[in-house]
């Protein structure tokens, strides 16, 4: 689904149309928290861009029904107290959250249910997947995933999975829980793992386990929560000690950062949206808007998943919002985001259900090749590969099988 009709020709509103905090007679102001300036400078810097952009395309369409967007986006610093803080101050003066990305968003919880706040961002926290007041666009599932993408590995690749090797990292309980899942959704599908360590923020070179995997046998080498960068310095030295194995990663390293040159050959992506740094823009023209708008507010930046997860965010707020009509409050708003079971934002994304958080089972997958990544079997040209399907665990609430 898309914004609809509101966007344009609403008369203006009164400012006491409605006591709702964040809004005025010609604005609605939303607050993000992200972690920008630690634990790495300029982290989830993407998060901020990404919703500035998507507010700035539609306030250039005359807003939402007369009132246009302003993004109060906040800095976490990497601060537990700084993130409580931040919340209290966007509860009290701002409609909602929207498109922020904070590994520390578990400590926005209380103040979020207190004041009901609606969120609509990507929550990293497993405490917040099923929050009333927490939707994402691509529902999150604690202990659990789409096994699609997996079942194809194995069927491409049926040695090398019983030799798979990770290097993660620990820092938070939103990325132990994505190593933790992957471990078992693996496990369930007849994977072996040989080697795993986790990693420090502050560390840049993975030699001494890229010699480990290769004196323990792996085949298979799944990156799914370091950064790009540190894909791509992996893939480097994967190639430096002659290693033979398959690199796999999560979409982090679908990014303008990941810069392996010839090492990073047949590196594998797999997940659920559309090649949004200029691949399919003809295919799909919602990724030209977002390559465009995002450019455009901010010329420098470097697309990453989180300027396109804080993108297609706002774009189910708006959603929401237009519908919530001429005088919305904030019960209002969570009373259309509860409607909206189907939503693939414009194309960007496989579709979704963030009324009732039951994640989608289309994926694709996306290899790079000499600088540059392009679909692979089985993707259709446009759009997303939906067999296999399947979700882990099997169990989980509203899934088809």
């Amino acid at each position: 689904m898309v914004a609809g009709s509101g966007l344009l020709g609403a008369a203006p509103i009164s400012a006491s149309a409605t006591a709702a905090p964040g809004i005025t007679a010609k604005t609605v102001t939303v607050g993000s928290i992200s972690d920008i300036s630690e634990p790495e400078p300029g982290l989830f810097e993407g998060a901020k861009v990404g919703t500035e952009a998507y507010f700035a395309y539609v306030n250039s369409k005359g807003g939402v029904n007369g009132r246009k967007l302003v993004l109060n986006g906040m800095d976490s610093a990497f601060s537990p107290g700084t993130v409580t803080n931040e919340t209290d101050e966007i509860a009290k003066n701002d409609f909602a959250i929207v498109g922020g990305f904070s590994l520390l968003d578990g400590d926005e919880k209380a103040i979020i249910d207190a004041d009901k706040l609606p969120t609509v961002t990507e929550g990293l926290t497993p405490t917040l997947f099923n929050d009333p007041n927490v939707y994402a666009a691509v529902p999150m599932v604690a202990d659990g995933g789409i096994s699609g993408p997996f079942k194809w590995l194995k069927s491409k690749y049926p040695s090398d999975v019983k030799a798979l090797g990770l290097i993660g990292d620990n820092t938070t309980a939103s990325v132990t829980d994505v190593e933790n899942t992957d471990r078992a959704l693996t496990a369930s599908l007849g994977y072996t793992w040989l080697y795993s360590r986790d990693a420090t923020f502050t560390e840049s070179s993975f030699l001494p386990d890229i010699i480990k995997m290769k004196n323990a046998g792996v085949k298979m080498i799944f990156e799914p929560t370091v950064t790009g960068n540190l894909v791509a310095t992996i893939a480097q030295e994967i190639k430096q000690e002659n290693l033979n194995a398959v690199l796999v990663s999560g979409v982090n390293a679908y990014e303008k950062g990941f810069a392996p040159g010839s090492a990073g050959n047949g590196t594998l992506v797999t997940g659920v949206y559309a090649l949004y740094m200029g691949e399919d823009a003809k295919a799909v023209p919602a990724v030209a808007l977002f390559d465009k708008w995002v450019k455009k507010v901010y010329p420098a930046t470097q697309l990453d998943i989180y300027t396109l997860d804080a993108w297609i965010n706002a774009q189910l707020f708006v959603q929401a919002l237009t519908a919530a009509g001429k005088n919305p409050t904030r019960a209002s708003l969570e009373a259309q985001l509860d409607k909206i079971t189907s939503f693939n934002a414009s194309g960007l994304m496989a579709p979704q259900n963030p009324a009732q958080k039951i994640p989608g089972q289309c994926w694709l997958v996306t290899q790079y090749d000499n600088g540059k990544w392009h679909r692979i079997a089985p993707d259709p040209k446009a759009g997303f590969v939906c067999s296999p399907k399947g979700f882990y665990p099997s169990s989980y609430k509203g899934i088809s099988r």
